[in-house]
């Protein structure tokens, strides 16, 4: 096992190609843990959209041990919190709970990596996905970005909506969710995420020990080429009050050391409170909402900034964040205000630390997104690393207007929304 901080922070690739890796938190009572799979939408083709996230709902349906409400009341027993989530290129199920309950929490999560995928179940749980679907559509921002992700990314597979369509649901035979969870979840392909109350020479034989009859599969992510093309895509709604507008950019992927400062420009840009937007739209009251995020993924990334304003004011806010971006692709960023935006997120990341759940997602995601394992320590020493020169070239390599992309719904048309420009 390859430790490092006194051993509290471990990583450990077992023979069937499984990687454990872990963060020792003494002095807190629970413990977190996750099968983090590396498979979302990305990783689907037309005739199977939505399979991963379908997938994610048999998962809790049933084993060869154990029935759906088997899953159910056992975690409860274990008074855990317990649930899953998939993304456009992940899959991850996990519970958090006391520390002496982290043997029976890895042994109902094991077992549901090795589902059984009834034919009857699977029948019936179309419905539920399909429904699902439907009432996303009635959710303007879970649209609205589904929607971006689409006219940004495509024809990349990260255009592919996690979703999928009714068609490509109800079409799906149980056998291609079969293959593709034999594909897919496979040990190689899967990261086990642990943080909290635990010991390593408890935890590594406990986990051997479930994933015994696991074998590696070729589980492969091609890299792809994409260059985004920038357009405008406006939806008229008309029964919406106000006019949802999301703008994405390109970005560093994930595996970049430029994700840093990534993060850091997008604070600065839209930061929820003390940003650039927030001072020129929220404070001035003439949005409801505004806030930019630095997206990173395998091979690609991007930047998408989201407002909500009345039809009256959303193309003056449109205006405001062009104009914002062009300021700082021209000027750059201060050192006082990335001096604040590293102060908030090495805050957020000390906090995020104490949380057993949080710094369970986060060991897991850092290694899978920079292939090595990393302690607080080295992610605050990342973060206060960027400088001012950092950020600049950043902004040289991923040019705003370049790849300035605007999906909107709301009741204007493309050429009222733009009127402003």
């Amino acid at each position: 096992m390859t430790v490092m901080n006194d051993e509290l922070l471990g990583v450990e690739k077992l023979s069937n190609g499984l990687t454990v890796i872990g963060q020792r938190m003494p002095g807190v009572e629970s413990v977190a843990v996750c099968f983090h799979v590396r498979t979302g939408s990305r990783d689907e083709q037309a005739d199977i959209a939505g399979i991963s996230h379908f997938l994610e709902h048999m998962m809790f349906k049933g084993t060869q041990r154990r029935s759906a409400i088997d899953i159910s009341r056992e975690f409860e027993r274990m008074g855990a919190e317990f649930n899953a989530f998939t993304s456009h290129e992940s899959t991850v199920y996990y519970a958090r709970v006391l520390g002496d309950q982290l043997p029976h929490a890895l042994d109902v999560l094991a077992d549901m990596m090795c589902p059984k995928l009834d034919e009857g179940e699977f029948t019936t749980e179309k419905g539920v996905i399909i429904e699902e679907i439907a009432r996303s559509e009635d959710q303007p921002t879970h649209e609205l970005f589904d929607h971006l992700f689409t006219n940004f990314f495509s024809p990349h597979p990260l255009g592919n909506s996690v979703l999928g369509t009714p068609d490509s649901i109800r079409n799906l035979p149980v056998e291609q969710m079969r293959a593709y969870h034999g594909r897919r979840y496979s040990p190689n392909n899967m990261v086990l995420g642990v943080a909290g109350n635990f010991e390593w020479d408890t935890l590594l034989p406990l986990v051997e020990q479930q994933t015994a009859s696991w074998q590696a599969q070729d589980a492969p992510r091609p890299p792809l080429p994409f260059t985004p093309t920038p357009r405008t895509v406006a939806e008229v709604k008309p029964k919406l009050q106000q006019e949802h507008v999301a703008i994405a950019t390109a970005a560093p992927p994930q595996e970049s050391e430029d994700s840093w400062a990534a993060d850091l420009l997008a604070a600065i840009l839209g930061d929820s409170t003390g940003s650039r937007l927030y001072w020129e739209v929220a404070q001035k009251g003439i949005a409801d909402s505004i806030e930019t995020g630095y997206y990173g993924y395998e091979g690609v990334g991007l930047f998408a900034t989201y407002f909500s304003a009345s039809p009256e004011q959303a193309p003056e806010v449109l205006r405001i964040v062009r104009a914002e971006m062009e300021k700082l692709q021209r000027d750059g960023v201060t050192e006082e205000e990335l001096a604040r935006s590293r102060v908030k997120a090495v805050s957020d990341t000390v906090i995020s630390g104490e949380a057993s759940h949080r710094r369970m997602f986060e060991v897991a995601d850092l290694y899978l997104a920079k292939g090595r394992p990393m302690s607080v320590d080295a992610i605050i020493e990342a973060i206060e690393g960027v400088t001012v020169t950092d950020v600049r070239e950043l902004l040289d390599r991923y040019p705003f207007a370049e790849s300035f992309t605007v999906q909107a719904a709301g009741p204007l048309t493309e050429d009222q929304l733009m009127s402003a420009e």
